[in-house]
């Protein structure tokens, strides 16, 4: 394997030289830089990446804790911030959590122990981020928010998401609405159900607490529930779904059973499921911005770490989209 020295002996140039055009290019003559960038070629040197981030106290390496990685929502999401990072320059370390804070714990450290430049992390536990807090680590939260008085994140609006959605199914008739949420701890659920609540209070409809069913953004628990919902009576007319995962449970027992949507029951979940696009009727859901949620957040993190002097605490909650789709049916 060829060294250093020998790049500098080829190239008859010193040592030093060669250093300077691996962590400071500018200070080597064009002239130079070719005839060691030649040499490199020809004796296929691969320079030392922990060696020159001693050298430049930074690796060019961004750490990623992801809390599911089947979520097809999270999946979309981590390749807009690896595109971005890729044109400038950066790689990506990424751990999924499964929504386990000793683990999503285990990685801050490793991440941290490998001397990422930075960390973008979908948080399930205050924990970690008190941790992130009293280290000297850039980082940055995403979708769920806490400690947010202190910390940079980047989110949706998941309460006027879930508001408008409940408007929605309210103008068309609906006062049945059934809920599948989950446990109420994260930001995004918390948020959601807050604002379902609220345009069902304002609408002076009241709440049946049957109807409202945690299930924890589980598929299988959002199957059971559904199959659950159906045999009440009176059953709901709607079901509104806090994520994708439930709402494909739910279409899976709506199948089981044999009903017709929305002839049968409507229903609207918060964000596409997979092969929206194809799926007939098409589900209508609450869209977030993901491509706006990755780019901001990757952007901002790689200015706190090019000027951390300059670049503040970031803040960004963006609007949704409601997407009507043909799953909701007009009650008469």
């Amino acid at each position: 394997m060829s060294t250093i020295f020998d790049v500098a002996e080829k190239a008859q140039v010193s040592v030093i030289t060669v250093s300077r055009l691996l962590n400071n290019p500018k200070l080597v003559s064009s002239h130079t830089a070719e005839k060691i960038t030649r040499a490199m070629e020809e004796l296929n040197y691969q320079p030392s990446q922990i060696a020159r981030s001693l050298v430049k106290k930074q690796t060019n390496t961004i750490g990623v804790i992801m809390s599911d990685i089947k979520n097809t929502f999270f999946n979309n999401w981590f390749r807009i911030v690896e595109d971005y990072a890729s044109k400038h320059g950066y790689n990506l370390l990424l751990c999924n959590t499964d929504e386990n804070p000793e683990r999503e714990m285990k990685y801050v450290k490793l991440l941290q122990s490998q001397r990422v430049d930075g960390l973008i992390i979908i948080p399930c536990s205050e924990k970690s981020v008190d941790y992130l807090l009293k280290s000297n680590l850039n980082f940055i939260l995403v979708d769920r928010i806490l400690k947010q008085q202190k910390t940079s994140y980047v989110s949706t609006n998941h309460y006027q998401g879930a508001f408008d959605a409940t408007e929605y199914l309210i103008k068309l008739g609906h006062k049945k609405i059934a809920v599948l949420k989950g446990g109420g701890i994260l930001y995004p659920d918390i948020e959601r159900y807050s604002g379902f609540e609220n345009a069902m209070k304002g609408n002076k409809i009241d709440i049946k607490e049957d109807f409202i069913i945690n299930c924890e953004f589980n598929e299988i628990k959002a199957y059971n529930a559904t199959l659950k919902l159906m045999k009440m009576n009176p059953e709901p007319t709607a079901i509104f779904t806090f994520n994708s995962k439930m709402m494909n449970g739910t279409i899976k027992a709506i199948q089981k059973l044999a009903l017709n949507i929305p002839e049968d029951i409507s229903l609207i979940c918060f964000d596409q499921i997979p092969g929206y696009e194809i799926f007939q009727p098409r589900i209508a859901c609450v869209v977030q911005p993901i491509k706006s949620l990755g780019e901001k957040a990757i952007s901002a993190l790689i200015s706190k770490i090019k000027k951390p002097e300059n670049s503040g605490r970031t803040r960004v909650i963006l609007k949704p989209e409601l997407v009507r789709g043909n799953s909701c049916k007009r009650l008469s």
